[in-house]
């Protein structure tokens, strides 16, 4: 898939920083690692698994970390068959774990199992970084200055912006049953329920459900195809671009949306349809579906966010360079995330 631009990004609400309190305690950070973006757009970090060091992409659109086959493979690392089946965006299904250490920084995990992905999505590193550990944590994406940060949840409500910043947007979240991350977002004027994706190189809307809405006809001039998604390939995908983007105070002009059929959720009710005897499992289509927007990284890789998981809230300032690091306190030894 291809990148697409932003043509202007503008910040609407200004909210003034609360003053230090000295009841709260300081913002702790238990990892602090570099973060570089991959050719496909995407954050990258370094980890080291099983001893041996790797890149890993931060996948805030995840379900549970995950690990390429090759990386198991060539690591030696023990896998088995899971009792869960694991449906990607692009349709595609995973039914094996492996086991083995992932270490952050200061943070280790001894005995971590990792999902076995399918090769459909494209990773540069041994695999992705997701919701099952980074909701115990504040995240914080520093794009301006390379930083990926890990830090304690244990501080007052609020007391979160440590850089330099004169313009905040503070935006409440939701979590879904499996930690994505929900928001309102406004397009042209409709609003949609939208997920904050790391883990997506570019914005994308659910086909079916933005076409429908603003009346467009895939595969026209304004709508025209813009590549092919799923096994094989063989779905295609449109794109079109909108006049105004916008949540909670910030507001991205022109932006261009990926339109793409929503083959996780066909996959889903395609294999509860096809168990033995009719559907044993309750359905749960509905929260194993495409949002209807997912924000991604042609848009958030202008922002320095701060995802506050425990406070439901997401900060968010235009990205900078290099911020002070003496306003966060650093931890040392060995942690588990």
């Amino acid at each position: 898939m291809r990148a697409f631009l932003i043509a202007f990004i503008s910040f609407i609400v200004t909210t003034g920083l609360a003053s230090a309190d000295e009841s709260c305690p300081p913002l702790t950070m238990m990892a602090s690692l570099a973060m570089t973006l991959g050719p496909d757009g995407r954050p990258y970090i370094p980890v080291t698994i099983n001893g041996t060091p790797e890149t890993m992409l931060i996948d805030t659109g995840g379900v549970f970390t995950e690990i390429t086959k090759a990386t198991a493979d060539q690591l030696q690392m023990s896998t088995h068959r899971s009792s869960l089946q694991f449906i990607g965006t692009n349709g595609d299904v995973s039914d094996r774990s492996a086991r083995g250490s992932l270490t952050l920084g200061n943070l280790t995990a001894s005995q971590t199992d990792f999902v076995v992905m399918t090769d459909l999505h494209g990773i540069e590193g041994a695999g992705l970084f997701a919701p099952n550990f980074l909701h115990a944590y504040d995240a914080d994406f520093d794009f301006g200055a390379g930083k990926f940060n890990l830090i304690s949840q244990n501080h007052c409500d609020g007391k979160v912006i440590y850089w330099p910043a004169q313009a905040v947007a503070v935006i409440p979240i939701r979590l879904d049953d499996v930690g994505h991350i929900l928001l309102t977002v406004t397009l042209d004027g409709e609003n949609f329920q939208a997920a904050l994706d790391t883990g997506a190189s570019q914005t994308v809307g659910d086909l079916s459900g933005v076409a429908e809405r603003f009346h467009l006809n895939p595969g026209s001039a304004d709508t025209p195809a813009a590549g092919r998604t799923g096994k094989n390939g063989a779905t295609p995908f449109y794109s079109h671009r909108f006049k105004l983007l916008s949540l909670e105070g910030i507001a991205v002009s022109n932006p261009e949306v990926a339109l793409i059929p929503d083959l996780m959720r066909r996959s889903t009710m395609e294999r509860a349809a096809n168990l033995e005897g009719g559907t044993r499992i309750p359905d749960r289509s509905s929260e194993l579906a495409l949002p209807e927007i997912t924000l991604g990284m042609d848009i958030l890789r202008k922002f320095h966010l701060y995802i506050a998981y425990k406070e439901r809230k997401l900060y968010i300032t235009p990205a900078t360079g290099p911020a002070p690091s003496a306003t966060v306190n650093a931890t040392a030894g060995t942690k588990t995330p």
